[in-house]
């Protein structure tokens, strides 16, 4: 394995889709609590990233690597196939969802934790029909969803991060392509994908 293949599987590694999530969440908890100049802010931002991280992020890490005989490699190799991981997921963004829904902190920020959460779904309904990539399809959601945040809050509101979210993007297609795992039409049509779950995701707030 050269190098370029052996950084490819780190980029991969660090673009797991359970990290991304809690990447987003540090970001749109940030965000939302600078724009609503909560007292005790500190206080808020490191519990509620503890709880993120415990219950959406380690919480299925562990169920999954129990499942499959406490290997992470048969975690590796089978979590793809598998409904029931799925499952999990979807279970664990939906107990987090709920938690930090009830803070109304803003309609924004709901909408940022149902990303993970239908993302989660996709698989379950599309996996049989197309070539799903799960982390192509939560980073184009997050991608797009920074995107209408700069638009919302364009007055407080740097490019930076939506910069940072296609950079990152491009990273994580880069590791694909030099592993030789998906094609470029199975890439990009998982990044619309999850483009379009976003701009459902925004309707289904608006209405409700």
């Amino acid at each position: 394995m050269n190098i370029e293949q052996t950084l490819a599987k780190r980029i991969k590694f660090v673009f797991n889709p359970l990290f991304i999530a809690v990447y987003s969440f540090v970001y749109y908890l940030l965000l939302m609590v600078l724009l609503n100049s909560y007292k005790d802010a500190t206080s808020i931002v490191l519990k509620s990233i503890t709880l993120y991280t415990l219950v959406s992020c380690l919480f299925p890490i562990f169920i999954i690597y129990i499942l499959n005989n406490n290997s992470f490699h048969n975690a590796e190799v089978r979590v793809k196939s598998s409904n029931t991981s799925y499952v999990i997921i979807c279970i664990s963004y939906l107990v987090s969802y709920m938690y930090f829904s009830m803070l109304n902190i803003s309609v924004w920020f709901n909408m940022g934790l149902l990303i993970p959460l239908y993302v989660s779904l996709i698989p379950l309904v599309l996996r049989k029909k197309t070539t799903i990539i799960y982390e192509i399809i939560i980073m184009g959601a997050i991608t797009f969803y920074v995107f209408l945040l700069t638009i919302q809050y364009y007055y407080v509101f740097s490019i930076f991060p939506l910069l940072i979210s296609i950079f990152c993007s491009g990273l994580l297609v880069y590791s694909y392509r030099i592993q030789n795992l998906y094609t470029p039409n199975q890439t990009i049509l998982n990044y619309l994908i999850g483009c379009l779950l976003t701009v459902l995701i925004l309707f289904f707030v608006l209405i409700i």
